[in-house]
């Protein structure tokens, strides 16, 4: 996901720049997708019940976050009439992903005991 916001930041004047910008985005939704289905295998298996820990939150609205920023950029050409204002969620949802898988790491190693 940082590599889909690097590419709309700073290469956006090159040609093929939307390719590398759309395949980012849509392969760290799906990494994050399979990392949080994941954990919810991991954590039913262990027997504890899902979503005790504000980690497990955390995780949740990080991966509606990286889906839904995909979704809106998507959106924003397909519904021309809407395009400031899906352009303008779709910015905020991407940060927002990329700043909450920042916490949702930085937590989960918090619940770990790891720092």
């Amino acid at each position: 996901m940082a590599t889909g916001v690097s590419v709309a930041r700073f290469l956006r004047r090159k040609q093929y720049w939307m390719k590398i910008h759309r395949t980012a985005g849509i392969t760290g939704a799906i990494c994050l997708s399979a990392g949080f289905a994941a954990a919810v295998v991991m954590v039913s298996q262990s027997g504890d019940g899902q979503f005790k820990v504000p980690h497990a939150w955390l995780g949740l609205t990080t991966v509606l976050c990286a889906v839904a920023a995909p979704t809106l950029g998507h959106l924003q050409f397909k519904i021309r009439s809407k395009i400031q204002h899906l352009r303008l969620w779709h910015r905020r949802t991407g940060y927002a992903a990329l700043i909450l898988t920042l916490l949702s790491i930085l937590s989960g190693l918090v619940v770990a005991g790891i720092i």
